[in-house]
């Protein structure tokens, strides 16, 4: 009989305290993980890397890599002398920029 009301006791101190029961505040959840949050990322990444390398087949090669050479037929300027870069703004090829006249019409096309 005594235990019947040691349960009840008990299931009735629970329900008052119910929301703090169970759960775990948000601030120890954080505290918890933030050590692995970087771990994490690097993990992802890779992931991320290797599935592109499965899925895509893209494995770019040194020599496709387009940059500043000495040779107009391997540069990225072509032979023009002036670089045109991804958000479309222009620089002088340090192998090819000197072979164009330096005058203010060639520096306005820069811009």
């Amino acid at each position: 009989m005594n235990n019947k009301y040691i349960l009840l006791l008990c299931l009735a101190l629970c329900g008052c305290v119910q929301d703090k029961c169970c759960t775990i505040p948000t601030d120890d959840i954080i505290k918890i993980y933030s050590s692995e949050v970087d771990t994490w990322k690097i993990q992802i990444s890779q992931a991320f890397d290797e599935a592109e390398k499965e899925i895509l087949n893209i494995n770019p090669q040194p020599d496709d890599i387009l940059k500043p050479d000495p040779d107009p037929s391997k540069c990225i300027c072509k032979g023009t002398g002036i670089i045109i870069h991804g958000d479309d703004h222009k620089t002088l090829c340090p192998f090819h920029g000197n072979q164009l006249n330096q005058s203010k019409t060639s520096i306005k096309r820069l811009q």
